[in-house]
């Protein structure tokens, strides 16, 4: 069973690697297997259940925020820039 580190591990990956966030919204159980993981059924089923295209907006909006200085800012993203 993975432990919630483990499930950040997986979660800090897909969002740091785009090759494995899409292999992990393609073959879940293969891309956690990659990472050497070993979760539970129900850890399992909560990821094959993501909603994909939430979960794209979001961290195409976490990544476009790191980009351009906005990290922990609640303004819109078209006024961040470095201050």
């Amino acid at each position: 069973m993975a432990s919630k580190e483990d499930l950040r591990t997986i979660a800090g990956k897909a969002l740091a690697d785009p090759d494995f966030r899409q292999k992990l919204l393609d073959d879940a159980e293969a891309a956690v297997a990659e990472a050497g993981m070993e979760l539970t059924p129900e850890q399992m089923k909560a990821i094959k259940e993501m909603d994909k295209e939430k979960l794209e907006a979001g961290l195409a909006d976490l990544d476009q925020r790191l980009t351009m200085g906005c990290w922990g800012k609640s303004q819109p993203i078209d006024t961040c820039l470095w201050e």
